[in-house]
């Protein structure tokens, strides 16, 4: 699958001035586990397990492009039966083609409301929590033309969304390794 999506950093403010200001049609917390392969990671692949919905998926995103705060993935899938201490080899090497081994970091919790005001736009808000950080993140996945209403709408509540934001997993890399 393609994924295309406006990742922006908010301030807490910001954050509750968005929560007030869209209309919600559901929320769900969810768990990322962060899996870490030198192979991988030479290639900036991402890998997790995430738990979501009594479900276990692991999901490998490869990189494609980044145009400013747009980002074109491709994000492969595959259910777990549990959230594993280490992706083993063969399984990397059958969803992405890559030799190598992935273990298990650490997690990051996540509480996110979801809107659909816009058509063919999902806008996500988050809240984060992980090695002792919380922070906030509007993630607006998207089909088609970059969403200009939605843009207009962070706009008009001062919000800037010309700023690329690093995703949850270089954040949580960042946090775990400071030195590097």
């Amino acid at each position: 699958m393609l994924e295309k999506e406006i990742k922006l950093m908010l301030t807490e403010e910001e954050y509750h001035t968005l929560e007030r200001s869209l209309e919600f049609d559901g929320e769900l917390d969810q768990v990322n586990n962060y899996y870490y392969s030198a192979a991988c990671s030479e290639r900036r692949i991402s890998i997790r397990v995430r738990e979501v919905g009594g479900k276990n998926l692991l999901q490998i995103k490869l990189p494609i492009k980044n145009e400013g705060a747009v980002a074109y993935r491709e994000e492969l899938e595959k259910e777990l039966p549990f959230v594993p201490e280490v992706i083993g080899q063969q399984t990397l090497s059958e969803i992405c083609g890559v030799e190598d081994e992935a273990h298990l970091l650490g997690a990051l919790y996540t509480n996110r409301k979801l809107c659909h005001t816009f058509p063919g736009v999902e806008i996500c808000l988050d809240r984060n929590r992980y090695l002792g950080i919380i922070d906030y993140e509007l993630e607006a996945e998207y089909e088609g033309e970059y969403p200009k209403e939605a843009e207009e709408l962070l706009c008009s509540l001062g919000i800037k969304t010309d700023v690329p934001a690093a995703g949850k997993y270089s954040r949580f890399l960042k946090a775990l390794r400071p030195e590097e």
